[in-house]
Formats: structure tokens, sequence, C-alpha cells
């Protein structure tokens, strides 16, 4: 008997730069996804001493892609979507605890979880990785559709571009990039 555990919230990609505060210091970070209880972030330049960290970063307001034209869709820019900074404190949940200054070093991957967000942080964070979720599924559908082969591939790639993706990778590593993320949505 196999057990399948479903994760508390929904997550979704959100490949950005994140600061957070550790002493006096703010520092630069990669956040790797996000849901409503938490973020992945990765290359943290430096474990935080604390459990909790302050955090900001910006979340883009996608529009739903698959109700827009082609047209439409080709003219999208990522740099000119409505953004909205984020802030929130976040806790680490992985423990450190008996790994040395090296070791350390070597953890790129940390987990952290949302302390008390506030109503519209949660509601904005809901929103996108909903919106995330929607087109991701929407740039699957394109690997399967019908049409002229040229301008399917064109708009594969436009999409790809618009939701975090390398527009100039092979057709095919894109749409097992894009599988291992809807896949990931909700698994563990």
């Amino acid at each position: 008997m196999t057990l399948r555990f479903k994760r508390e919230y929904l997550r979704a990609p959100l490949k950005t730069n994140t600061l957070y505060l550790m002493e006096d210091y703010v520092l630069k970070a990669f956040m790797l996804n996000i849901s409503e209880g938490g973020v992945l972030l990765d290359n943290l330049p430096s474990i935080p001493p604390v459990k909790a960290i302050p955090l900001m970063f910006p979340l883009i307001d996608y529009p739903e892609l698959s109700l827009l034209h082609p047209e439409v869709l080709f003219g999208l820019d990522v740099t000119q979507m409505d953004k909205r900074v984020i802030r929130v404190k976040a806790r680490i949940v992985r423990t450190f605890e008996g790994f040395s200054e090296i070791d350390k070093i070597f953890v790129t991957k940390i987990g952290c979880e949302f302390v008390n967000p506030q109503p519209l942080e949660t509601q904005l964070i809901s929103k996108y990785v909903s919106r995330y979720a929607r087109n991701l599924i929407y740039f699957l559908g394109l690997f399967e559709g019908r049409g002229q082969k040229a301008d399917r591939k064109e708009l594969l790639r436009k999409t790809a571009g618009l939701l975090g993706y390398d527009p100039d990778m092979q057709i095919a590593q894109m749409r097992l990039k894009a599988l291992h993320d809807y896949q990931s949505l909700e698994s563990l």
C-alpha cells in the first residue's frame, strides 16, 4: 500500500529574486516556487541564524492566457505586466542543528513558511498561484494543439517566455519542464 500525501496549498513556480534582512544587512536569494503557505528559496548567501526572516519580492499579475487572442498574447511582455511587491515574514522550516558552518555552505534550497501574512498578501499569492496553474495547463495544451506547426511553435515559445521558461530551449525539453512543474503543483 502506497501512501499519497497532498500539499496543504497549491504551489506554483516563481523564479525571481527576493530580498531578505539578516542582522543589519539586506541580502538577495532566488525564489523557486510559492504557495499561500510559504516559499522555496535557493542560493542564499548565508543561512540566517534566526527562525523568521522578512522577505520582499515582486509578484506578477498574469492575465489568463487562454482567454487571449494569439495576436494579443504575442504583444505581451513580462517586464510590462503589473507587479505587486509582497512583504512577508517567513520561518525557515528546515533545521540546521548539527550542521557545521562548512556543511551549511552546501545547502542551497531552503523552505520557508509564512508567519502571519496579511490577508491582502495571502489573497495576491493565492491569485498568482491559481492563475499560474491555469496558464500552465493552457501551455501544456499548446503542445497537443492542432493547426499550423510553425505558428504553434512560435506560440509555444512566446508562452514559455511569459511563464519564466527559456523560450530558446528545445521543445521536448520545454514540455518536460512544464510537465514537471504541473506534476509538482500539489504532489510531494
